[in-house]
């Protein structure tokens, strides 16, 4: 990223000197309410950050489109650095070392574990499986094909690679059930322990969680209940009907993820997208996010964008790497991708009771 950072720097017909420096301070000097306030700016006014920011310095905001497209790189650039170098500050640099301390302490929780398994396996033959494992998994994880058309790895290329590899597996464990019983009687309890906590029907053990025992045990739920009937009749119809919309939205969800389970199993077609429901909901919450618009003046673009999601195939390098797209997918999969329905009056009416009500209030 660097390199290209100082590539943009060097560009003739790009933009000038003062206007990067002017980025570079906004990005290293200015303080949290003034990134939040350019960006309150970008999305209600309609103008690009690069705009916003210009517009409130010494500088000129008037840049050509490219001269403007260059900037707007630019500043994405100059931010993943400086993200990057405040996420190695904040785990490598601190005073005290807490990411130290937390590695020690977890190697010292399982030494004895450790030990155990030392002494009941072959960690020989265990590593010489374990490095099998992972050129073959290294070497399957990199899209495949001719250059501009690489295909990436399926789920289905994961299964056989867990099936080629599971006879190492069944043989660790194998020697590990054989030859340290304390260790099998210790998994034994913590999986029985950890089952225990699901059980709906057994209070459980208080806790020091920042949410209230009453809480964590189906108080929010009665709590919502109340918040809910303390509705205007018109509001609680429109809560009603985006709770079912949103029902029926997880119901399709966990149906079609069921589906590519099968299609796994029975290879009925390909599947760049594992079953699970959960990335689903991360996936609608990156499409959601506003993203500043390419022109000086144009509308907010959000993570689902096409413009958005073809800056996002390219790697530190500023080539495309082998991703799959949208299309791609729903075109290998033969469904379409759910979309979440609008929810935004419940959490508008309900949201910061909500809030409250995990609080303890």
């Amino acid at each position: 990223m660097k390199t290209r950072i100082t590539k943009i720097e060097k560009e003739k017909d790009g933009p000038s000197k003062a206007v990067l420096a002017e980025i570079n301070a906004w990005v290293k000097d200015r303080s949290r309410e003034e990134h939040d306030e350019c960006r309150r700016q970008s999305k209600e006014q309609g103008r690009s950050i690069v705009t916003v920011i210009l517009s409130l310095s010494s500088q000129p905001p008037e840049l050509s489109n490219k001269q403007h497209a260059k900037t707007l790189e630019y500043l994405s650039l100059v931010l993943a650095v400086r993200d990057r170098n405040e996420i190695v500050r904040v785990l490598c640099q601190r005073n005290p070392d807490h990411l130290t301390a937390a590695i020690r302490d977890g190697v010292d929780a399982y030494t004895p574990m450790i030990r155990d398994v030392h002494q009941a396996v072959n960690l020989s033959d265990t590593m010489w499986d374990f490095e099998r494992f992972l050129t073959d998994m290294l070497k399957i994880s990199k899209p495949q094909g001719k250059k501009g058309e690489e295909k990436a790895p399926t789920v289905e290329d994961f299964v056989d690679l867990l099936h080629r590899h599971q006879t190492s597996c069944h043989k660790f464990l194998h020697q590990v059930a054989k030859n340290s019983k304390p260790l099998v009687e210790t998994w034994k309890q913590y999986v029985q322990t950890a089952a225990s906590q699901f059980n709906v029907h057994v209070k459980p053990p208080p806790s020091a969680s920042v949410v209230p025992d009453t809480v964590a045990s189906g108080g929010a739920s009665e709590q919502l209940e109340g918040a809910y009937s303390k509705l205007n009749a018109e509001d609680q119809k429109a809560v009603k009907a985006e709770l079912d919309a949103y029902d029926k939205y997880l119901h399709d969800l966990h149906t079609a993820s069921a589906a590519r389970i099968s299609a796994v199993i029975q290879r009925t077609h390909s599947t760049p997208f594992g079953p699970g429901a959960f990335l689903a909901r991360w996936q609608q919450l990156m499409d959601s996010t506003p993203v500043t618009p390419d022109q000086p003046q144009g509308p907010v673009r959000y993570g689902g964008n096409r413009s958005v999601k073809e800056a996002g195939r390219k790697g530190v390098d500023g080539e495309e790497e082998g991703f799959v797209d949208k299309d791609e997918a729903e075109k290998a999969m033969g469904e379409k991708t759910l979309q979440m329905p609008a929810v935004e009056k419940t959490v508008a009416l309900l949201g910061q009771r909500f809030r409250e009500i995990l609080g303890g209030s």
